[in-house]
């Protein structure tokens, strides 16, 4: 009887074994295929945020075109303009020339070729003497020396958003990614937006060009989009402590308490299907945090939202000279 005991239980013992043993590889298994499906998900989404952020960076080109159309239109317009001017004053000139030759072949003993070369002076110097059309040529080129600076700033700009795979951190002044962003968005803010900027003097911190300049672009066209009627739009810089910040306010409609919760979830947006693809918030506290830095947002329905953005500053920084 024992012995049935006995054989009974190591059998019970080993169907136990038997069935861990296959209970584990099953888990073993289930893990894999979870981490082969995380893996793939991670993937995914990364794809779609590249892909978000290209066409960001095609609405940034198209907006920066739309930019240069206008100054090298007036570009163009004064570079013909001038033109036209050094034609007319190289017919003034060629008609002093003809006023020394006049000299120059006249004999002076004669009263009436006096007479004719002095009428002569003096219509050359009244013509001389009155002609704009040097200084206006001057004024022309240097408003067009002027257009043709804003074009420069605005293709820097756009080449520090362009680098969008760029991996290296250089030492950033959040001023300067500011004002390159408003240039980036000033196409969608212009007679529609007043901006009020106050940028304090702030150390500068380690960080990603692009990725800071598209966090300031997405914030500040948001703000923008939440302003559909018009508004204010600041922009805020200051030293807090260890930190510097970055504040965004609008004037907009603001934000349900019921959404709050998820305006940096991936893929949630309140816009019409076709319109936003929810990843633009998501991208913009992804990117803060890989900084080590945080973002808050304060907002009041239909009296705007204020979204606050810091990085921390390297101590070894503050000691270098600004």
């Amino acid at each position: 009887m024992l012995e049935i005991i006995l054989g009974t239980a190591c059998l019970i013992l080993a169907g136990v074994a038997v069935v861990a043993h296959l209970s584990a590889k099953r888990a073993r298994t289930r893990v894999i295929e979870l981490s082969a499906d995380l893996e793939k998900m991670q993937s995914t989404q990364s794809q779609v945020i590249h892909t978000t952020k290209l066409a960001s960076l095609g609405q940034m080109i198209a907006g920066v075109a739309h930019e240069m159309n206008t100054p090298i239109g007036f570009v163009k317009s004064n570079v013909e303009v001038v033109r036209e001017l050094m034609n007319e004053h190289r017919v003034l000139v060629g008609k002093c020339v003809q006023g020394f030759d006049m000299m120059l072949a006249a004999d002076l003993a004669r009263p009436e070729s006096a007479a004719a070369i002095r009428r002569t002076l003096s219509k050359v110097r009244n013509a001389l003497a009155n002609d704009a059309r040097l200084p206006d040529a001057d004024e022309l080129l240097k408003d067009s020396v002027d257009g043709l600076v804003q074009i420069a700033n605005l293709v820097k700009n756009l080449k520090g958003f362009a680098r969008v795979d760029s991996d290296g951190m250089d030492l950033l002044d959040l001023n300067e990614c500011v004002e390159s962003a408003l240039t980036i968005a000033a196409h969608q803010l212009r007679d529609r937006i007043d901006v009020v900027k106050e940028l304090g003097n702030l150390p500068k911190i380690h960080g990603i060009a692009s990725q800071i300049n598209q966090v300031l672009l997405n914030l500040i066209t948001n703000a923008g989009q939440a302003m559909e009627d018009g508004g204010k739009l600041s922009l805020i810089s200051r030293r807090a402590g260890d930190m510097v910040e970055v504040e965004v306010s609008d004037t907009g409609k603001g934000i349900p308490d019921k959404i709050l919760p998820k305006i940096f979830d991936p893929f949630f947006t309140t816009k019409p299907v076709g319109e936003g693809t929810g990843l633009g918030l998501s991208i913009v506290h992804k990117i803060v945090q890989g900084h080590g830095g945080t973002i808050k947002v304060r907002t009041t329905p239909e009296k705007g939202s204020s979204f606050t953005i810091s990085f921390p500053v390297d101590h070894a920084l503050l000691k270098q000279p600004a």
